[in-house]
């Protein structure tokens, strides 16, 4: 079986399937650890089925931030080792595609949110075409505030606000 029949063939039984989507996404896979030239555009599957807690994001934007950086280059692989091909990316923001019954969200609504570490390892991260998220870890986008803008804050407001409240007692 050649490449072209794997990318041509049915997607396994687990991907998510939905109107007007691919069975396939693009997404930008971690072949080795190492420099960003390691990452690779590649061809992968849909996350597989949403629980009733997670929500479907065509990503629109995606962001890179230093823990991104720690986890590509393998500096973290004793604390988080990978199983590599893998997708990284921690934060993202786009559109929901599909909410599960527990969550607050509707296909439609614009968020920004994040992908947790040990969720990257289970599933993939926010360098894809679409990401599977925990509900809990998205919220609306502002208006007025573009995606790539709202991609930018998630783990780095986390960081903020752990340094105001922690270090800076607030």
């Amino acid at each position: 079986m050649g490449q072209a029949d794997q990318i041509d063939g049915p997607a396994p039984a687990n991907t998510v399937f939905f109107n007007n989507a691919p069975a396939k996404m693009l997404a930008v896979a971690l072949h080795e650890y190492g420099s960003p030239h390691q990452f690779k555009v590649q061809l992968s599957n849909l996350p597989r089925e949403l629980r009733e807690n997670e929500i479907l994001v065509q990503v629109q934007a995606a962001s890179i931030n230093p823990m991104d950086c720690k986890l590509r280059s393998g500096a973290l692989q004793q604390l988080y080792p990978l199983s590599l091909p893998v997708i990284l990316g921690c934060d993202l923001s786009g559109v929901v595609v599909k909410a599960g019954p527990k969550t607050e969200f509707s296909p439609g609504d614009h968020i920004f949110g994040r992908q947790s570490l040990d969720r990257i390892r289970e599933l993939n991260g926010t360098y894809a075409e679409y990401c599977a998220i925990d509900g809990k870890e998205a919220a609306l986008k502002p208006e007025d505030t573009s995606f790539e803008e709202a991609a930018a804050v998630p783990w780095s407001g986390l960081t903020a606000l752990a340094a105001l409240t922690k270090a800076g007692g607030i």
